[in-house]
């Protein structure tokens, strides 16, 4: 119920202050590594690739063993089984395209936000989409543009019609979160889950902050909804 009222809503209120998309002005190459994740990897299997594997689930917090042994065994399938499980993939045990994709993409992702907290407290600009000053869907253009990712500049209700619903419960790290600041039920503002119930965006009153989502005094009763755009 909840995903049919936010995709109508979403429908009904894109913005008329909907920049023009611009082409990236940064590399594309830590996109394109991401993308070209195709081969299947299983337990039995050993070699460098699988030690690479290892250590990117050990970045991200689901490689337990000590070290990355080369070997995929019964460490590397419960990891690679927990990180399809939070990312909502078939849980298989097996690192095939699909899955070694997104664990690309999270990582990427992680880089966008631990870049994303050297700007804490730049101000906010209205249409900003640089270290001078950014507003909120400049802020998220810039951040995934410097990591190669496409991406238009556009508008936080346009943003919210990207990639696909999340539900609250299933928020990751870099998912889009959106809130209703100026009316009830429609996009105005737009910024990236860091984990823990906290986002980080550009707020007019701080600039780039650190938010918690459950805020009950503001952010919690606007929230409308996330998104999964890369």
């Amino acid at each position: 119920m909840f995903k049919k009222a936010f995709s109508k809503r979403l429908l009904l209120t894109i913005a008329a202050s909907c920049l023009i998309a611009v082409p990236s002005a940064f590399p594309h190459s830590t996109y394109a590594a991401a993308e070209q994740t195709t081969a299947v990897l299983s337990q039995g299997v050993s070699g460098t690739a699988v030690t690479e594997l290892q250590q990117n689930l050990q970045t991200l917090g689901y490689f337990t063993y000590p070290h990355a042994t080369g070997y995929y065994g019964q460490f590397t399938v419960q990891a690679i089984r927990s990180f399809q499980q939070a990312y909502s993939l078939p849980v298989t045990g097996a690192a095939d395209g699909t899955t070694r994709t997104a664990l690309s993409r999270a990582l990427v992702k992680k880089s966008i936000l631990a870049d994303a907290t050297r700007y804490i407290s730049t101000p906010y600009v209205w249409g900003g989409s640089t270290p001078a000053g950014f507003d909120c869907s400049g802020f998220i253009y810039y951040l995934l543009s410097k990591q190669g990712v496409p991406m238009p500049r556009t508008s936080s209700s346009v943003m919210a019609g990207m990639g696909f619903a999340v539900d609250r419960d299933r928020l990751m790290p870099g998912d889009w979160v959106f809130f209703g600041l100026n009316k009830p039920g429609v996009v105005s503002h737009v910024g990236i889950y860091m984990g823990n119930g906290e986002f980080i965006s550009a707020t007019r009153s701080a600039g780039i902050a650190v938010q918690k989502l459950d805020n009950s005094s503001y952010w919690g009763p606007k929230y409308l909804g996330a998104r999964r755009y890369y």
